[in-house]
Order: structure tokens, then sequence, then C-alpha cells
């Protein structure tokens, strides 16, 4: 494995940095000072320091992203995907998504290199919840409430949804929670009972909500303590 990909995958410092302070002689390895970045070490056998720190290696990657309209919740495709967001570093791996969205619709995403993890998130038997803020094209109406306690017929499908919850908070906007992930399942249950979703935006899975200081567009690591909301 690459050095710079061993110290970036701990959060120390972006592949850029680690670059150029290597040259500065910010890096040893084995109780020598390396001023090539690039060189591969066994991060399990060889020793590591880099600005002084041990550099303890981290098998795997855990991202939180805020997802903007018109990009789309995949690895790879000729449009612009939530990957081609991400810096050049964060391409050496070989990331999932958990929790997929719309294209046009917005809000939090978690990628990670961890796929029990991606499973754990992504499976119904989970009952991880995920949360949205949502606005609609017509009034909501209270009776709904209900309809999406006991669980919406989604004729397309012939299949009724989980029950799910749904909190009025203003003529045509509401917060949305759902424990499965079926196909356009917020857009759907509110057309197949006569109204149509005008925007969406996911502010939570499970407790983790999405952080108020990442812009669109903007993503960050996971820190130990959001990630022990999922263990």
């Amino acid at each position: 494995m690459r050095v710079d990909k061993m110290i970036g995958n701990t959060g120390l410092d972006t592949r850029k940095n680690i670059k150029r302070n290597a040259k500065k002689g910010a890096l040893v390895i084995n109780g020598e000072v390396v001023k090539d970045s690039s060189v591969k070490v066994d991060p399990f056998v060889d020793e590591v320091f880099y600005m002084g720190h041990f550099v303890e290696y981290i098998d795997n990657l855990y991202l939180i992203l805020n997802k903007p309209a018109g990009v789309l919740s995949a690895t790879q495709d000729r449009d612009k995907t939530v990957i081609d967001l991400l810096d050049d570093f964060y391409l050496n791996y070989k990331l999932s998504i958990a929790g997929r969205l719309d294209k046009d619709t917005t809000g939090l995403i978690l990628l990670s290199t961890d796929g029990k993890f991606i499973h754990k998130i992504t499976s119904p038997n989970s009952q991880i919840t995920k949360t949205y803020e949502v606005k609609t094209r017509d009034k909501i109406e209270e009776n709904l409430i209900e309809e999406f306690k006991k669980g919406v017929y989604i004729k397309e499908d012939d299949y009724t949804t989980r029950p799910a919850e749904l909190i009025i908070k203003g003529d045509k906007e509401a917060i949305v929670k759902v424990t499965e992930g079926k196909y356009h399942l917020v857009k759907r249950l509110f057309s197949n009972l006569g109204n149509e979703v005008v925007s969406l935006k996911r502010i939570a899975i499970g407790d983790l909500d999405l952080d108020p200081y990442l812009d669109e567009g903007d993503y960050r690591e996971l820190t130990e303590k959001e990630l022990a909301l999922f263990k």
C-alpha cells in the first residue's frame, strides 16, 4: 500500500499535504526519513511516523456527504456521480454507497469501503430509520398520518409499505420517516394517496443527522462517535 494512502486513511492529513510535508522530512518509515510519499509499505509490518505521529493503519473509510440535486447516487456513470465530488485521494478506495438517493433528491448519503456497514444501513431487516424533509404540490391532509402509519398500498407494484411516520410541519411541508429503501418510496407514498412531492431532502439515517456545516456537495469522514451510532 502507498504510504500516503495509509496516512490519509487515518485522517491525519490530505494527500497533497502529505506529499509536501514528506519532502520536508516529516515522513519516517522504520526509523529512516523518506521524502517520497508514494513509496509502498506493509501497514501491518512497517512502522510509520508522520509529523511526529505514529500512523496506525485503519482498514476502512466512512464518509458522510451532502448530496446536491442533479448528481447520481452511483459509483460510475456517464453523468456526474457522488464519487465525482470526492478528492482524487479517495478515488484510490473502492467506496460503496449506503442509501442511494434519486437524482433530484438532496441530503445525507453515506459512503464506505466496509461492506458489512453498507449492508447494515441498506438492509430492511436492520430497521434503520431514514428521515426526510418533504415539500408537496398540494396541502397535506391530516388523515395521511394514519394512512402512513398503517402502510400505504403501492398499486403499481401491488405492494403495501411498512408503517411510516408522517409529521406535518405546514400545509405543504412534512417530515417522513421510513425503514425501507424501495425505489422512489417517499414520492410514491404521496403519489398513491393523491399528492405529489416537489422537493425531497434526507436529513438523517438512524440517529445520525446531516451535518449542518456541510454545504451541498461537501463531505467528511465520520467520527468514531458517529460510527458508534450504528453499532
